[in-house]
């Protein structure tokens, strides 16, 4: 999938599966690597009530929203996912997402004509996701980011 420069992408990132020590990621990460897809027209992070006021901090001064919710995250993160689905102005959505609860989301976005980019780290990514995601870019932990994955090809970076 070839993403042109002028391509609107919406980032939806679930903060508690994604953004945990042991996959030692950072949004400057995930950022530098969409921003080369696209520009970033909205980009929240959905984070659960337990977040720390210096994680909210850094997802603001990112230019990301942080959403807070009390409630579950990934119901959070699905609301989120479909407002951009039906949202005319953006083209690719970017679901920093690893477990098959947001296959309804990636399905829904193929019907609406949307693609979607899944951003993860490489530990616990299902396989379903990756394969129905239109383009995956995994993320290694061992260092700022190994190799990305495209349609399941490695490029060295």
């Amino acid at each position: 999938m070839e993403i042109k420069e002028k391509t609107q992408i919406g980032l939806i990132v679930n903060g508690p599966n994604i953004l945990v020590r042991r996959f030692n990621l950072s949004l400057e990460e995930i950022l530098e690597i969409l921003r080369k897809e696209g520009r970033i027209a909205i980009g929240k992070v959905i984070l659960n009530h337990n977040a720390t006021p210096k994680l909210i901090e850094a997802v603001v001064n990112y230019g990301l929203e942080p959403v807070i919710v009390n409630g579950r995250v990934d119901v959070a993160v699905a609301v989120e996912s479909m407002k951009l689905l039906y949202n005319s102005g953006i083209d690719v959505i970017a679901l920093g997402v690893r477990d098959t609860h947001f296959m309804p989301i990636l399905f829904e976005a193929k019907k609406v004509g949307k693609k979607v980019i899944v951003i993860a780290p490489e530990e616990g990514l299902s396989e379903a996701i990756q394969n129905t995601a239109d383009k995956v870019i995994k993320i290694t932990s061992s260092s700022r980011y190994d190799y990305l994955t495209t349609n399941f090809t490695t490029i060295r970076v």
